[in-house]
């Protein structure tokens, strides 16, 4: 089952507070960044619950309260700011779906692909929004790797909880790794000469890869040649992408 009417009214709700947020006038402050996300958590928060039963859950739908106000703040057109939150809508309609269906049945691999979706999606609003407001804004370097270590390691561990019969101890030890990495990676992102939609894939790219080897390791289905092959498929995606995208110049 795809539709479920509680988690489309709760999204259509998070909707509306996007569009709230989109229709009256963006001030770049941090005032105007706590009344923006506030709603927003309250409402995920509220929609975790009732969705699950239980608050465990709520970070990724969080994650996406917190980064798509930020995200919204850099663009400017209208229709791409309404293509967005069409978008981000969707995402987080299936985070919240994965997320009930997996309280439902921990096996279901259909609510796995759901969450794993959302999930990749709210990492690269993640790093794209950290990374642009780190471009754009006073904001210090050790700041964003802090948030990058956080939020990589919170979203890590809740798309590593639904791995059966793995403990919760080795699960978190995986996902705090997977921030350290991207943490430090984020410190390696200052020094690109790339806008930060770009800087938000080329990171996306590097998280997913290193998070499939994570997977695979905690599934015991870890093998030298999947991995080299991923190492290869990677480089040759970021090869294409650094050949399409425009360069800033740094001065």
């Amino acid at each position: 089952m795809i539709f479920h009417f509680t988690i489309f009214f709760w999204t259509v709700i998070f909707f509306l507070g996007l569009e709230g947020i989109a229709m009256n006038p963006v001030v770049p402050s941090w005032g105007w960044y706590f009344f923006s996300t506030t709603p927003l958590l309250i409402i995920s928060l509220l929609a975790s619950k009732k969705v699950t039963g239980q608050y465990i859950g709520v970070f990724l739908p969080s994650v996406l309260a917190l980064v798509i106000p930020l995200l919204l703040l850099l663009i400017d057109h209208f229709t791409q700011r309404q293509i967005f939150i069409v978008l981000s809508a969707g995402m987080y309609y299936f985070s919240l779906l994965g997320m009930y269906r997996l309280h439902h049945a921990r096996e279901d691999k259909t609510a796995k692909s759901f969450l794993y979706a959302a999930a990749m999606a709210a990492i690269f609003f993640f790093y794209s929004g950290t990374y642009g407001f780190y471009l754009n804004f006073t904001f210090p370097l050790w700041g964003m790797m802090f948030l990058y270590f956080i939020g990589t390691s919170f979203i890590s561990y809740e798309t590593f909880v639904g791995v059966e019969r793995v403990g919760k101890a080795r699960m978190l030890l995986y996902s705090v790794i997977l921030g350290f990495i991207m943490g430090e990676g984020a410190w390696v992102m200052s020094f690109w000469p790339f806008g930060y939609l770009t800087a938000g894939v080329i990171a996306l790219l590097f998280f997913f890869l290193l998070w499939d080897i994570a997977l695979d390791g905690l599934r015991e289905k870890l093998s030298l040649r999947k991995t080299v092959w991923r190492f290869f498929f990677f480089l040759v995606l970021l090869t294409l992408l650094l050949l399409s995208t425009p360069w800033r110049i740094l001065v």
